[in-house]
């Protein structure tokens, strides 16, 4: 009796459970999204054959459009019922240029997420931070949170601190706080963060003079409306300023002076924003130094890359020390490029190599690698030279983005805006000169390319009339554009 009522029970169950559908499994699919002559192409590229009912969900700048995958395949890829291994879906949309574009492929049999993800050669997003002019802008962004800081000159010549909201998926939400920290002459500023919520900016003031101001952002981006401190460090002539970070209240300042020779200077910070006066001075090249750029190499080496006599461009190393001392003179200097070269921007790749991105002869974009020791001395030959763009390659910035992976930002041909990603090796060999690229805008002078978040970074530079503008994009890891 009692194994009878067991067996009884044990039916029941079995019945009640049964009863009940098994859940679908999700189908496996491997789904690549383009964006093709005004066309949004997704290419089924490996994996289960997916239902004609399959949900689409495009969004177009914020506007959703549904269809599925069987609207918008071909009539002989229908046929079996299936979307299937090479083929394509096309969806018209038009001119999306700068529009964000998003899309979704659901199965709802398995209630899952086929593909989702920003098309390749769309925008994350675009944002007009100054309507007027906004020219020669520079930013950061401020630790610890995803907001930006951007310094930049006016119609009037005046200078501008603002800051802008960004989201973690590279969408740009709004300005923030604005302050107009110098309403007589500002060119060339400069943005470094000190301690804190104190900033400072480095520029070309009246009169020509180098001028330094701190001031002070909260990390929501409020700006507090009083300058912290001020102090012109040099009363003669400062052009295309770059300021770093020495070591503890020191900092240095690389900039063409009086008759265009190249001079460093050193100057103490507090980390409550008073500045106190200048430290040392070396005059690092005594005939040309245009544009410099300064870069950590280690200890208390630096290098400055910078187009000197003749618009040749030159690679110089110094000795700082922590308290702000400059040996003089120079310890080396090679002349990397004996044609031409303007507006050179360097960064580290590896051990002693280093990539330096500029303008070469004819606007053409040049990439090199050189190889700088830890005691200054700089090998007197170039590792690798290639033309990153043999149209034009203006003003570039170059950054590195993952592993091998390093992104130059610049003003191609027709001053588009251009973005595109390199391999360079541990060696200093320059494996792809072009790994992608991507024209973030018809108009794109100066441009300046900073990291914001994971695979997403921040692009601020110059449009048609001088108006300041700031994207964002989607690089992965491998380089591509998304």
């Amino acid at each position: 009796m009692l194994l009878a009522i067991a067996l009884a029970a044990l039916s029941l169950v079995y019945m009640y459970v049964l009863s009940y559908p098994l859940p679908v499994s999700a189908p496996y699919v491997e789904i690549v999204g383009t964006l093709e002559r005004d066309n949004i192409v997704l290419t089924h590229q490996g994996g289960d054959g997916i239902h004609l009912e399959t949900e689409v969900l495009i969004t177009i700048g914020g506007t959703r459009q549904n269809t599925t995958v069987g609207n918008q395949l071909d009539s002989e890829s229908r046929n079996d019922g299936f979307w299937s291994i090479g083929e394509r879906l096309m969806y018209p949309v038009g001119d999306v240029t700068g529009i964000k574009v998003e899309v979704s492929v659901t199965d709802e049999e398995s209630d899952s997420l086929l593909f989702n993800g920003w098309l390749k050669g769309t925008f994350s997003d675009t944002f007009e931070f100054f309507v007027e002019i906004g020219k020669e802008g520079n930013m950061i962004r401020i630790p610890g949170t995803l907001n930006i800081i951007v310094v930049y000159t006016d119609n009037s010549n005046d200078g501008w601190v603002k800051t802008i909201e960004l989201a973690p998926d590279g969408g740009i939400t709004a300005i923030l706080d604005s302050l107009e920290f110098d309403p007589n002459f500002c060119n060339d500023p400069n943005l470094i963060h000190v301690s804190g919520s104190i900033y400072t900016i480095c520029y070309r003031g009246p009169g020509s003079d180098g001028t330094l101001k701190t001031v002070q952002i909260a990390a929501n981006g409020s700006i507090n409306d009083t300058i912290q401190d001020n102090l012109v460090f040099d009363s003669d002539d400062c052009f295309n300023p770059d300021i770093i970070h020495i070591s503890g209240n020191v900092y240095a300042v690389c900039y063409r002076g009086g008759d265009e020779d190249g001079f460093l200077k050193t100057i103490e910070i507090l980390p409550d924003g008073d500045i106190t006066a200048v430290q040392d001075t070396l005059e690092f090249d005594t005939d040309r130094a245009i544009a410099p750029n300064i870069c950590h190499i280690t200890g208390d080496i630096y290098a400055i890359v910078y187009s000197g006599e003749d618009d040749d461009c030159f690679l110089a190393t110094v000795e700082i020390a922590a308290n702000g001392a400059i040996t003089d003179p120079v310890i080396d200097t090679l002349e990397f490029d004996t044609n031409n070269g303007k507006d050179p921007d360097m960064v580290h790749v590896s051990g002693d190599i280093y990539a330096i991105a500029y303008e070469g002869q004819g606007q053409d974009g040049y990439l090199k690698t050189v190889e700088i020791e830890v005691n200054g001395d700089i090998n007197n030959t170039v590792i690798e030279s290639t033309m990153f763009d043999g149209d034009k390659g203006t003003e570039p910035d170059i950054i590195h983005v993952s592993g091998s992976i390093f992104a130059i930002a610049y003003s191609g041909a027709g001053d588009a805006g251009n973005v595109r990603t390199a391999m360079i090796a541990n060696d200093g060999s320059i494996v792809d000169p072009t790994v992608d690229a991507f024209e973030f805008s018809a108009h794109g002078e100066s441009p300046q390319i900073i990291r914001i978040s994971s695979g997403y970074y921040a692009i601020s530079y110059r449009g048609t009339g001088n108006e300041g503008f700031l994207t964002t994009v989607h690089i992965a890891n491998n380089g591509e554009f998304f």
